[in-house]
């Protein structure tokens, strides 16, 4: 007891100080404002959903990030020759991330619905799922040796896991979806705010029980498969064929035989290799085109109850800010990665030096962005758009990209703390779209202290023929650059 008492204080001091505590504490304070901005028909709906794709299951995304920096550091090595074991170790993981997520999401319900009718049955949903969903990412992470590697495997999981959202929001609806674990999560945080049938109580919790024993025994067998045994030969993924300490070796023999050109070199290698960097090269369009064709059938269903097609430029012009925040997310990591594997200290003292450095960053991120957003957001169509508009709001759009990317290289010391920053970017990417739809001018405007808002407005109202939008573009260009310059001497003075 006195190890597991150990871990579970070593667990939450890591949590606190890779900033988990900080990032959901303002994610809840978002989230409370958010729901409080909501009108009361759509109040409930709009806090179940929040709660059971975000704090509910923070464990999934949170537990891949603690596991691959344990493996890093080796501490994962020593627990198996530790009287904790297997055992203490996923018990404190579950017990120290579930009580984070029981507590945003209770916060979210309280002070951003207000009236939470069954408070029980909500903390009970949201502990069970939360634990659930911490044994299921372990498993999904546990054979993986990098972030990227493992975000593959994190798009199916999530795909299969999340279908019964689909029949919450009443686009397809089939019994099959009550044996995915996110069904019973569905019933009981509904519970949370109005009454449930006693079978749907004990659907939920005798699912989410008999679910958390078969992953908890799962996840033993995993951690002493891959962690115990260090997995079977030629049973990674993507990256995983290429041994790590050979691909530092050879991003620290780029760097040394030529800075710049070592550092292109490296990160069209990982391009290549790496399937994940495959996917978010093309994720941007991909997105365009699935939002092209699939807005219109869903505004169709939802037309008894809500007109969608007044939000249209709101939905296009979101693209404005979500293609710069994959690119801006990538390269990000790729700083970090470079710190953690000092190959940032050898670039520090190269002739490319530490602004070199950020200037490539930032330029690949500005580049890249731009050549996936200019096409995304010309091809997601819904409504007419000028040329000037498109090339106008993606060129001060991108400037997002490094923007980003130089700030989880400022802000984040190591992948970790960088994953947990990463939550807070939904709130970049689509808050402003959210606060234009819903919120009149000129209240609005506050949500101009973040640059993405001003593209995404300068777009609608360039799609609305308001004189304005240049306007617009020019305050959102001069905010990014400003916030660039800020990251850029913070960069720099902590790179020196």
């Amino acid at each position: 007891m006195s190890a597991l008492r150990s871990m579970l204080a070593w667990d939450v001091r890591l949590q606190r100080r890779y900033g988990f505590y900080a990032v959901y504490a303002v994610l809840t304070v978002v989230f409370v404002l958010g729901l409080r901005a909501v009108g009361p028909g759509l109040r409930t709906d709009a806090a179940v959903l929040l709660i059971v794709t975000d704090p509910t299951v923070l464990g999934f995304y949170f537990i891949a990030s603690i596991v691959l920096f344990e493996k890093e550091e080796g501490v994962l090595d020593a627990l198996t020759v530790s009287p904790l074991g297997d055992r203490g170790y996923l018990v404190s993981k579950v017990i120290s991330l579930s009580l984070l997520a029981v507590v945003a999401a209770t916060s979210v319900a309280v002070f951003g619905h207000g009236s939470p009718w069954g408070l029980a049955i909500l903390v009970v949903g949201v502990a069970l799922s939360a634990s659930l969903f911490v044994l299921v990412g372990f498993v999904a992470v546990a054979r993986f040796d990098s972030i990227n590697e493992y975000f593959i495997s994190a798009v199916g999981w999530g795909t299969i896991l999340f279908l019964p959202l689909f029949g919450y929001v009443g686009v397809l609806d089939t019994q099959l979806f009550y044996v995915l674990p996110v069904q019973p999560t569905l019933v009981l945080v509904t519970g949370g705010f109005e009454p449930l049938a006693a079978w749907e109580v004990a659907y939920g919790t005798g699912y989410l029980l008999v679910g958390n024993a078969v992953a908890y025994v799962w996840a033993r067998r995993a951690f002493r498969r891959h962690v115990v045994r260090g997995g079977d030969p030629g049973d990674q993924f993507g990256r995983g064929e290429v041994p790590r300490s050979r691909e530092r070796s050879d991003r620290s023999g780029l760097a040394s035989r030529s800075p710049a050109v070592g550092l292109a070199l490296a990160d069209l290698r990982n391009w290549v290799r790496d399937p994940m960097l495959s996917i978010a090269a093309v994720g941007p369009l991909v997105l365009s085109v699935i939002i092209r064709f699939g807005t219109p059938i869903v505004a169709d269903m939802a037309a008894p109850v809500l007109e969608l097609s007044p939000y249209y430029p709101v939905v296009a012009g979101s693209m404005a800010a979500f293609g710069p925040a994959i690119y801006g997310f990538v390269v990000g990591m790729f700083v970090l990665e470079d710190r953690e594997q000092g190959v940032l200290a050898a670039y520090r003292v190269s002739p490319l030096s530490a602004r070199g450095y950020l200037l490539y960053r930032g330029g690949t991120a500005y580049v890249l962005s731009l050549l996936a957003t200019l096409p995304a957001l010309a091809v997601i169509g819904l409504v007419p758009v000028s040329p000037a508009v498109l090339i106008g709001t993606a060129a001060v759009s991108v400037l997002g990209g490094p923007v980003l990317a130089l700030g989880f290289g400022t802000l984040a010391s190591n992948t970790i703390e960088g994953l947990a920053i990463s939550k807070l970017v939904n709130v970049l990417v689509l808050g402003p779209a959210v606060v234009i739809a819903v919120v009149p001018e000129p209240l609005q405007f506050v949500a101009g202290a973040l640059p993405t808002y001003w593209p995404v407005k300068a777009f609608v109202a360039g799609t609305s023929s308001e004189p304005i939008w240049p306007l617009y573009l020019f305050v959102g260009g001069v905010s990014h650059l400003l916030v660039l310059a800020w990251l850029g001497r913070t960069f720099a003075r902590r790179a020196d």
